[in-house]
């Protein structure tokens, strides 16, 4: 399935790029209207038909004219068209034809052009020109190398044997390409002063001597300004591309390898044309010189080609992933392996338009096969530049972050009293450098989207150098490269807004998990903070938001007109309004009910009788979590009263039982005593808002006397801290010898009979009707209480 689906995906781009090759051909400079070609004899007739209505009008006297355009000039137009498309093809293969059939004149007028140049009628001079040049090199590479000893010694600092980030690898990198371009420009100044001081002075000697020197030149731009610091052979820590040493080594030496051998063949072709053209073809012909240029050309992608088979794995390992978890990893992963195979079909496209162009003498034929090279190269330069300036922007942020992280750690401290100088230095205990840690969220998003702006520009500049005018209104190609960028700039702005919403989640803690069997079973746990009950909302507008200009640039750019859309989705919501009252009205509701703050994720509430702990909040509904595991969900508009349990402080009221000979002073005391002792408690002290006291006698029963005592806590910790509260009045009344009352009913019998005389079944169905009508008030007390439990809220 893998290898059927590789070879659609590279079925595809043959196909595609097949298809573009033919949009892609520019017209050629016969593409102009000839006198008598069809084309302007159409225009002729069409100017003299508009003249010859001019001129009735004006008999007429009118004064207003309409034109309808009719089809036949449209097609008309695209038969020219097609005419032309199929003049200039015939033009191109008769020239090339012309080309093929000057190669048995090739070698003798190459002869006949070098003896014209000659000034002697020898060939010496070429001897004596190669050795000037060479000689210029030599004296230029002594100049430059105490400098490059020089820049090696004094720059050695800007090495980072452990770059931390992209950015510190970049600018390294980059540093060497400037130091680079800056020594290759010294060596050309040194080396051209050199050989034209030894020159003769005649023009053809000086060209030959200009060539070696530029093709030097060119060669050592692509070996140390390119492939140095690309490939990065020999400071694997800074290289960026995925290679290993290995692969690095490899492609950098055949790399060399090739350029050498193109640039001499280039040279070669060079001179000669230049020579060939200066003499006015007295020697070399104009089909010797197209000959020429074609095959240097045909010899370099040979190369090129040669030079990515070769290394096709360590190709796919630039363009690939270095990790598994690197974002859309699959998809990167595929298209990095046509990458090869899709540079071998440029490669031949681009070498059959160079043919075509040069035949029918067009400008720039060869910008098309070198454009991949200086784009790719410019695009990862200005990527690396981009990048750079990213990181030392966040890097003057993460300072100063970092200089009032320091201030305020230190305040805090000292607030604290956590700040010992007793030893006569300052130890600082508080918060931890963690607390005020600074986090680039948005750095990512902007490396991403700065990689995308640059790839478009860069495959638009690629699409240029085919002559493709992308400034033209409607063009298929720029329409293409702007839905691009707008759905992937569309895309990582909401995975930026995503990774901000995480985070500002993460620090605020969200919804704090609570356990249930702490809090008995009841619910009623803090909930998160508001910015936390926002956030998720503002993750689904930001979704509409972003998504929804994305579809109207798309639209627009696939020629759509974008105003009626809005027109007719005015008219679309005001009919979806009167149909949608009740979700318009949750919607509405919602955002009044979130902008109130009445509740937020993880409080506990009550609406209407339906408690629960709120779990998850949508645009028109939330949900309830019952303690017991019931999920409700209420839509906004229906809620009318909300009780929020979670808010500010609960005050906990717990009833003791206590027998009536209990000294009621001495207990009130007891329990102050109990509280003051409770606020310094390691597990619960914190939790106090409101120590623990008495409230006296708020009851009296027939078998005790009930006492009741308070406490006020954070929401969320009343549970807890009522299990430690009633396990220290209990160890407390143990000590004090204060008994609780147990729960006693006294039946009496009306005839005055004893107990003791009753037999055991009698005893039974008094005891019976006894607990019947108890059972009968404990339901109608429970049922008068709405069903709480016995926290008294």
């Amino acid at each position: 399935m893998t290898r059927v689906f590789r070879f659609s995906v590279r079925v595809t781009v043959l196909i595609a790029l097949c298809w573009a090759f033919g949009s892609l051909l520019p017209p050629a400079a016969e593409a102009q209207l000839l006198p008598g070609s069809s084309a302007s004899k159409s225009d002729d007739k069409s100017s003299n038909g508009m003249e010859s209505l001019l001129e009735e009008a004006r008999k007429d006297g009118s004064t207003v004219i309409i034109v309808k355009p009719g089809n036949d000039d449209g097609a008309a137009a695209n038969a020219d068209e097609g005419a032309m498309r199929t003049a200039r093809f015939f033009k191109a293969r008769s020239r090339i034809q012309d080309i093929v059939a000057s190669v048995p004149t090739l070698w003798p007028n190459i002869r006949e052009t070098l003896k014209i140049a000659s000034p002697d009628g020898s060939y010496f001079w070429i001897i004596r020109a190669v050795g000037t040049a060479l000689f210029g090199l030599f004296v230029g590479w002594l100049a430059i190398k105490p400098i490059l000893r020089w820049g090696r010694d004094h720059f050695k600092y800007m090495y980072d044997p452990d770059p931390a980030t992209t950015a510190d690898k970049a600018k390294y990198l980059i540093f060497r390409v400037v130091l680079a371009l800056v020594y290759i420009a010294i060596f050309f100044v040194m080396a051209m002063a050199v050989a034209f001081a030894l020159d003769t002075g005649e023009e053809p000697s000086r060209r030959i001597i200009f060539e070696i020197v530029l093709a030097y030149l060119f060669y050592r731009l692509m070996i140390r300004a390119v492939s140095w610091n690309l490939f990065a052979y020999d400071a694997p820590s800074h290289r960026i591309v995925n290679l290993t040493d290995e692969e690095a080594n490899r492609i950098h030496r055949d790399w060399g390898i090739s350029v050498a051998i193109a640039v001499v063949f280039a040279a070669c072709a060079r001179f000669l044309s230049f020579t060939g053209e200066e003499q006015n073809y007295a020697g070399l012909t104009f089909e010797n010189i197209r000959f020429i240029q074609i095959c240097s050309a045909c010899f370099v992608t040979l190369i090129l080609a040669v030079l990515t088979v070769k290394n096709w794995r360590a190709w796919q390992h630039i363009f690939a992933p270095e990790s598994a978890s690197a974002w859309l990893y699959s998809l990167r992963t595929t298209l990095a392996r046509t990458v090869p195979a899709v540079f071998l079909i440029y490669m031949l496209v681009a070498l059959g338009v160079f043919v075509y162009r040069l035949a029918l003498d067009l400008p720039n034929p060869g910008t098309i096969i070198a454009a991949p090279f200086v784009v790719f190269w410019m695009a990862l330069m200005a990527y690396g530049v981009v990048i750079i300036v990213i990181q030392a922007l966040y890097n003057r942020r993460i300072r100063l972050f970092e200089e009032r992280a320091a201030a305020e750690q230190e305040r805090l401290a000292k607030e604290a009293g956590q700040v010992d100088t007793d030893a006569g230095e300052e130890m600082v205990v508080g918060p931890s450098s963690a607390d005020f840690e600074y986090q680039p969220v948005f750095k990512p998003f902007f490396e991403m989207a700065a990689m995308a702006i640059i790839a478009t520009i860069a495959v638009g500049e690629l699409i240029r150098s085919w002559g493709v005018d992308l400034n033209r209104e409607g063009n298929f190609w720029a329409s293409l490269l702007d839905i691009i960028l707008a759905s992937a700039l569309c895309w990582l702005a909401y995975r930026a807004v995503s990774i901000f919403i995480d985070k500002r989640l993460e620090e605020e803690g969200g919804a704090p998990e609570s356990d249930d069997e702490e809090l008995g079973g009841e619910g009623g746990g803090a909930g998160a903070t508001r910015v936390a009950t926002l956030l998720p909302i503002m993750r689904y507008m930001m979704i509409i938001v972003l998504f929804s200009i994305a579809g109207m640039i798309v639209l627009s750019r696939l020629g759509f007109d974008i105003g009626p859309i809005f027109a007719g989705a005015g008219v679309v919501g005001i009919a979806v309004g009167f149909g949608a009252q009740t979700l318009i009205r949750d919607i509405f509701s919602g955002a009044f009910f979130l902008l109130d703050d009445a509740f937020r994720n993880g409080e506990y509430v009550e609406i209407e009788g339906i408690k629960g702990t709120v779990e998850r909040i949508s645009i028109r509904s939330f949900q309830l979590r019952h303690h017991l595991g019931a999920l409700h969900t209420i839509p906004f508009g229906e809620i009318k009263r909300l009780t929020n349990f979670s808010r500010d402080w609960v005050l906990m009221k717990l009833p003791l039982r206590v027998t009536y000979d209990t000294d009621v002073e001495k207990v009130r005391k007891l329990v102050k005593k109990l509280g003051q002792e409770l606020i310094n408690h390691p597990q619960i002290g914190h939790t106090f808002m409101q120590p623990l006291k008495s409230q006296g006698v708020y009851k009296m029963e027939d078998s005790a006397m009930i006492i009741r005592v308070k406490f006020m806590t954070k929401p969320g910790e009343q549970f807890v801290t009522r299990k430690v509260v009633y396990e220290s009045i209990q160890d407390l009344f143990a000590r004090e010898r204060i008994h609780f009352a147990h729960k006693q009913v006294t039946v009496r019998l009306e005839d005055g009979q004893k107990a003791d005389d009753l037999t055991a079944d009698e005893k039974k169905a008094v005891s019976a009707a006894a607990r019947s009508i108890i059972d009968e008030e404990e339901a109608a007390a429970l049922a008068a209480k709405g069903g709480t439990s016995g926290s008294d809220r």
